[in-house]
């Protein structure tokens, strides 16, 4: 506005100035509130873009890691367990019990006995953002009379803190 007060009639510097102190131009303060607004803006579609996820990795380490979870069942190893469960997970036993990261991890080491081999097999994966879902079988096989059990799971996957992990699981028998 004193822009084109000035440009219309000769101010002095000094009215100038004494307008502008006492009378701002509303415009002035509105371009500053939108040119702050866009760069955040900018600034967070950066932020928010700038980790893209490798699909096709991600793929073979969900694959991977449900065969090391069966595995790791077997075996009472908390370490695999520990890297594979989100701290927030929850999973739905075959029996229809809920059970959280440390019941598992406690329950995989005080039953672990290498009795079984487990396989893990038909395994599809789909990809939702930053969440997966994977389902699959797995097959429990007697080490001592090759007997076995076939089951049928869902894991849903998150993709967080640069990592993908288990937030839910269920399980369901397929034979007795």
């Amino acid at each position: 506005m004193v822009e084109w007060l000035q440009r219309k009639i000769s101010i002095p510097l000094g009215i100038k100035n004494h307008f502008e102190k006492y009378y701002p131009n509303p415009l002035k303060k509105s371009m500053k509130i939108k040119s702050n607004f866009l760069i955040i803006l900018t600034g967070l579609t950066l932020w928010s873009c700038s980790e893209k996820i490798d699909y096709e990795a991600a793929n073979a380490y969900i694959l991977k890691s449900a065969q090391e979870w069966a595995e790791a069942i077997n075996e009472g190893d908390s370490l695999v367990i520990d890297r594979i469960m989100a701290d927030d997970f929850v999973g739905v036993s075959l029996r229809g019990d809920l059970y959280d990261k440390p019941t598992l991890i406690r329950e995989s080491i005080e039953k672990a006995n290498q009795s079984y081999k487990p396989k893990v097999f038909n395994v599809k994966i789909r990809f939702y953002g930053n969440a997966a879902v994977a389902q699959g079988n797995e097959t429990w096989t007697k080490v001592s009379d090759s007997s076995s059990t076939t089951n049928i799971w869902t894991d849903t996957w998150i993709y967080r803190n640069g990592k993908w992990q288990i937030v839910a699981a269920q399980d369901l028998k397929l034979n007795q």
